[in-house]
This record gives structure tokens, sequence and C-alpha cells, in this order.
């Protein structure tokens, strides 16, 4: 029996074609699925960047509120600061230790229990475990010379892919005022760091993390000012001094 035209199923050509077709068209979608995922890949890590940025940002300033409390004005009752010079003693803040480009120290109850904390910020330029990176530590005030007597800071990493390496920078009467030359501390530059007010750091981060669309790796800039709210030990008779 003879078979009708409309009873015929499809040719191998035509199968094949229609195999090709879709091929193509799974080929272009998987395209898209991938550089879509790619984008949110990058979209996530400059956002993971930025946020791991204002809250360290965000630590530095609280830390920064508290450098030099509690000062020799807090305690009214003679006797109990035994060491001398008295910023020696373990009990008071000293205030600013040390300001460079890459390194912030300064002394203060930072964490609200009484204990006098020594804060190191510092620029690791090393090219290895995600540095250039700024670490932090943080130790318990020990009795002795606050620039060269205290322990052997113990860094961790705060911030990775930091970029620039002028971080901090130091200003006396306010953001606006007078720029200080760094750097300067505490032992060598009393005087000038008993007149500062205010402390600046500025962060310029790349991600780990090209964006699929340029292929290049985003970068941010944040920056931050803090004004200093206690005393210095660092000299007598300044804006900031404590006596």
């Amino acid at each position: 029996m003879k078979q009708k035209p409309s009873q015929r199923g499809f040719s191998l050509i035509e199968l094949m074609i229609s195999i090709v077709i879709l091929m193509i068209i799974l080929a272009a979608l998987f395209q898209v699925i991938g550089m879509v995922q790619q984008r949110s890949s990058a979209e996530q890590t400059k956002l993971d960047m930025f946020q791991e940025a204002r809250e360290f940002m965000d630590q530095m300033s609280r830390d920064l509120h508290q450098a030099g409390y509690p000062s020799t004005r807090n305690f009214l009752k003679s006797g109990i600061l035994t060491a001398s010079p008295v910023f020696n003693d373990f009990r008071t803040a000293a205030g600013l230790i040390k300001v460079d480009a890459g390194d912030l120290w300064f002394e203060g109850d930072v964490d609200g229990t009484g204990n006098v904390s020594v804060v190191r910020y510092h620029l690791d330029t090393s090219t290895t475990n995600g540095c250039p990176c700024l670490k932090r530590s943080q130790l318990q005030k020990q009795t002795g010379d606050p620039l060269g007597g205290q322990l052997t800071e113990v860094y961790e990493v705060e911030v990775q892919g930091v970029q620039n390496t002028n971080i901090f920078s130091a200003f006396s009467h306010g953001s606006t005022g007078t720029p200080v030359s760094l750097p300067i501390d505490f032992t060598n530059n009393g005087p000038t760091i008993a007149t500062i007010d205010t402390v600046q750091a500025q962060l310029t981060l790349r991600a780990a993390i090209p964006d699929p669309k340029t292929n290049r790796r985003p970068v941010t800039t944040l920056v931050v000012s803090a004004k200093l709210t206690n005393c210095s030990q660092a000299a007598t008779g300044l804006a900031m001094s404590c006596q």
C-alpha cells in the first residue's frame, strides 16, 4: 500500500538540522547563564569588599574615639598611678603613640572593660596571603614606655586588596586644619602629637575577582575622619594635653 505524504515522518537530514539548531540555541543560552553567574559573582565580590572596608573604617573610628581614655584626669585619688613617668602606668592611656603613612598606634579603653589596650594598625605590603592588606593588633597595656615598652603586636588581617600606601594622616584643628608631617611618635614628637585632634584614613581597595564585562578588577576608595575626644599625655600645655 502506498504511503500518503501526510503520513511521512522526519527525514534523517531534517532531524540532524533540528538537533544542530537546538544545540546552537542551548549553547547561546548556557553562555548567557554563565555571564549572569560571573556578573553576580563579581557584584557580590564588590559588595563584600565594600562592606569589609566599611566595617574596618567603623571599627577604627570607634577605637580612635576612645584613644587617651582613661587619662590622668580620671584618677582623682592620689597614689593610684604609681609608675614614673605616669604615662607608663598600665591603668592610664597615653593617647596617640605613633602615626605614619601605614601605621597608627594608640592607647585607650576600646572595649569598655576599664582596661587600657594598645591598638595598632599596620599596612602589610607583602604580596602573599591576600596582601597588601591592613592588619590590627589589640593587646592589654603593660607598665612601660608607650612606644618601646609594650608587648610585641599580634596582628590579624582586617582588609585585603589594599592598593594605596598613604593610608593615615593627622591634623591639628580638624580635618580641614593643618596637616601634620609624618612620621611622628610619642617619644620623639610629643609636642606635635599633643596638638593632633583628628586622624583620617583613606583606603583604596581592588577586588580579587575581575569584572566579566571589562575583565578588570573593580576598585573602590573610602575615607573616614575621626575626631579625638580624649586628651594626650605626650606633652603639656598644648591643645590636646591632659595636663
